[in-house]
């Protein structure tokens, strides 16, 4: 932290909103505030954060952990000669990076559930529009399906969709459903928003996802497509990881993530088969969630997702 930015005088925030300024390296002068006579809220110093490196958004505080909806192609340092040692500043995005998850880490209380779900019937349905979807010029991945089963989940347990207001010491549910995205970029990991996902059926949030991703990469999303969030998705299974332990996105308090999908042996009944299973990794904050709920969310998610035919009814 450069401790020669003094806080300019009359600047409205309170001591936690002014060390997480120092923290995010925003300075504070600069922050418009939208609280109550102008106050400048920590929400006010995330935001101003997301725009602080020019032309690229701010990362995600999920990272290391959690990879993309849609890969890129990954540009590799060359490894040192032996015996040698190569130094890389900690800066830009990585910097980012490092301080959204090291501010997510101290700040929430982590814990991971896992679950495994049998998707033979969202991949059967999937399979079954891929040819309305190339009518449509729409690509058609799984996580449309996913975001269905997720929303009515949230609606059961609102305090899922929530955020955990540190200054005021307030649990503030959310009437939106507005849910980021983890992409990866080759400046790094960034999460843009759809909002009023509740409101759009599975074409509208393909089109969107593909939009925000293809944004995403080229450097063309814009604060507006990042603020919002009230809940986040992150696919370690779009490179083939088994399963994640993502860390949440701050001030949201849980994050989902998607893992590969994968033909196994299962039991059904009485008999051996053969079934598309994909585990479920549910971080959430443990200040504000119980295990048990975070239990009960995931049994309502694995009640959707093996019959999506139920989302009809949800």
């Amino acid at each position: 932290t450069d401790k020669s930015k003094a806080v300019p005088f009359g600047v409205l925030a309170t001591p936690a909103t002014r060390k997480l300024a120092r923290d995010l390296d925003v300075d504070l002068g600069a922050v418009k505030g939208t609280g109550l006579h102008g106050r400048v809220t920590k929400e006010d110093v995330q935001m101003a954060a997301a725009g602080h490196e020019a032309a690229v958004p701010r990362p995600s505080h999920t990272a290391v952990s959690s990879t993309s909806m849609v890969p890129h192609t990954v540009q590799t340092t060359p490894a040192p000669q032996r015996g040698a040692l190569q130094t890389i500043p900690l800066r830009g995005v990585r910097k980012k990076i490092a301080e959204a998850m090291q501010h997510s880490k101290r700040t929430a209380a982590h814990f991971t559930y896992v679950e495994e779900v049998d998707m033979s019937a969202v991949v059967a349905l999937r399979a079954s529009v891929l040819e309305e979807a190339k009518r449509r010029n729409v690509k058609l991945s799984y996580l449309p399906f996913i975001i269905k089963a997720l929303i009515p989940c949230l609606q059961e347990f609102p305090y899922l969709n929530s955020s955990l207001d540190d200054e005021k010491e307030q649990i503030v549910l959310k009437g939106d459903y507005n849910i980021g995205i983890a992409t990866d970029t080759p400046n790094g990991l960034i999460v843009p928003v759809i909002k009023n996902a509740d409101q759009k059926n599975i074409w509208q949030l393909a089109t969107e996802i593909s939009v925000l991703a293809e944004k995403a990469r080229t450097g063309k999303v814009g604060l507006e497509d990042l603020k919002g969030g009230t809940f986040t998705i992150t696919n370690a299974g779009s490179i083939g990881g088994v399963f994640a332990t993502p860390v949440i996105n701050h001030p949201e308090v849980a994050i989902l993530g998607v893992n590969a999908i994968r033909k196994r042996p299962v039991v059904k009944g009485d008999q051996i088969g053969i079934a598309d299973m994909m585990f479920l990794s549910l971080s959430v904050d443990h200040r504000v969630v119980d295990g048990a709920d975070a239990a009960r969310f995931m049994n309502r998610m694995v009640f959707f997702l093996s019959e999506p035919t139920r989302l009809v009814f949800a």
